[in-house]
C-alpha cells in the first residue's frame, strides 16, 4: 500500500533528473591525492633500488585506482532524481525539500550524500545539512532534505547536489540537480494585540437557529456557553467528543484584519507577524475573516484554503 502510494506520488512529480555519463563528474579527494603521492614515493624507491618486489607491490596497489574510479562512478550512474515543492513553513522554522531517488531495476547503492546548495554561483553555495543514505536494489525512496532557514517570501530553492566517495574514499563523484522548486515562507506569527472587534456578532446561540437558512461549514469543539441546539448529538451517541455545528451567515462572527489596524507597530515585519497571528487565531476560533493589505483584499471566508490564501498574501507583501 505504501509503495503504491509512493509510486503514484512519484509519477506526479515534474522535476526529474537522470544521472548519466554526461552529468556525472569525478575528481580525486584529499585522501586520493595522498594515496597517489605515496605510490609515487614507492615507485621512486623501487627504481632507486631496482627491486622487483617493490615494483610489483607498487603496481598492485596502483591498480586500485582505476577500480575505485569505476566503482565510485557506478555508485551514482543510472539513478533518477525528482523533487516537489515543500510544504509552506513559518519564518524561522526548518524547511524540508522532498527529493525522490528512483533506483528501480538497478543494483544497491551505498554512502550516497545529498545536500542543498544555497546559492546559484559556486562562491555562494553554502551547504545546508547533508544527508547520507544507502539505497536497496530495485527501490524508490523519498528523502526530506533540510534547507537552511529562509526569510519571509517566495523562494526558488535552486540546486541539489548528490555525491559519493564510495567505496574507498579516493575519489568524489557528484552531479548538481536544478530542482527549481518554489518554497513559501509565511511571516513568523507574533504580536500581543488582541483580535479586532467583530463586525457582525449575533452570538453563537444563533448558529443552531439559523441552520435552516445557512450553509453548513463544519464542526468545532464545544465551548462552555454554546447553545445546546448546536451540538451534534449523533456524534455524542457514537461516543465521540462534544462537537458544535457551524453554519455560514449571520450566526458566525466576522472580523476584519486590516493593515491600518497595525499602524502602531511601525515595522513592516512586525505588522505582518501580527496579522499572521490574527489569521491563525481567527481560524482556530472558527471566525470568518477578511484580510486587507495595501493593494490587496481577500474576501470574507474561513477554512484551510482561505487561511493559506491570507498567509500567502502576507508572504508576498513587498516582494
Amino acid at each position: 500500500m505504501a509503495a503504491s502510494t509512493l509510486s503514484a506520488g512519484y509519477a506526479s512529480l515534474r522535476q526529474r533528473f537522470g544521472l548519466n555519463r554526461r552529468r556525472i563528474f569525478i575528481l580525486p579527494t584529499t585522501a586520493g591525492l595522498l594515496f597517489a603521492a605515496t605510490l609515487t614515493v614507492m615507485l621512486l624507491g623501487a627504481i632507486n633500488y631496482d627491486n622487483s618486489l617493490a615494483y610489483g607491490l607498487t603496481f598492485l596497489i596502483a591498480s586500485l585506482m582505476p577500480v575505485a574510479i569505476l566503482h565510485t562512478y557506478r555508485n551514482l550512474a543510472g539513478l533518477e532524481l525528482s523533487s516537489a515543492a515543500p510544504q509552506p513553513v513559518f519564518a524561522g522554522e526548518p524547511l524540508h525539500l522532498p527529493v525522490v531517488l528512483d533506483n528501480r531495476g538497478l543494483p544497491a547503492r551505498a554512502a550516497i550524500e545529498l545536500h542543498h546548495l544555497a546559492g546559484r554561483r559556486p562562491w555562494q553555495r553554502a551547504r545546508s545539512g547533508a544527508r547520507t543514505l544507502s539505497l536497496e536494489a530495485d527501490s524508490l525512496r523519498t528523502v526530506e532534505l533540510p534547507v537552511q532557514h529562509l526569510d519571509r517570501g517566495i523562494h526558488t530553492l535552486g540546486r541539489v547536489r548528490i555525491g559519493s566517495r564510495f567505496p574507498l574514499g579516493l575519489f568524489y563523484t557528484w552531479s548538481d540537480f536544478a530542482c527549481n522548486c518554489t518554497a513559501v515562507v509565511y511571516p513568523k506569527p507574533a504580536g500581543n494585540l488582541p483580535l479586532p472587534a467583530s463586525t457582525h456578532d449575533q452570538g453563537e446561540d444563533l448558529i443552531g437557529e439559523l441552520s435552516g437558512s445557512d450553509d453548513f461549514v463544519g464542526f468545532r469543539g464545544y465551548r462552555p456557553g454554546d447553545s445546546m441546539r448546536s451540538i451534534d448529538w449523533k456524534a455524542v451517541a457514537r461516543g465521540q467528543e462534544l462537537l458544535v455545528k457551524r453554519f455560514s451567515g449571520s450566526g458566525t462572527r466576522q472580523i476584519d484584519l486590516d493593515w491600518d489596524t497595525t499602524r502602531a507597530l511601525g515595522n513592516t515585519e512586525a505588522r505582518l507577524s501580527q496579522l499572521c497571528r490574527w489569521v491563525l487565531d481567527a481560524e482556530r476560533q472558527g471566525l470568518r475573516y477578511r484580510l486587507r493589505l495595501p493593494g490587496v483584499e481577500l474576501s470574507l471566508d474561513n477554512g484551510p484554503q482561505h487561511r493559506h490564501a491570507c498567509l500567502l498574501a502576507l508572504s508576498r507583501y513587498g516582494h
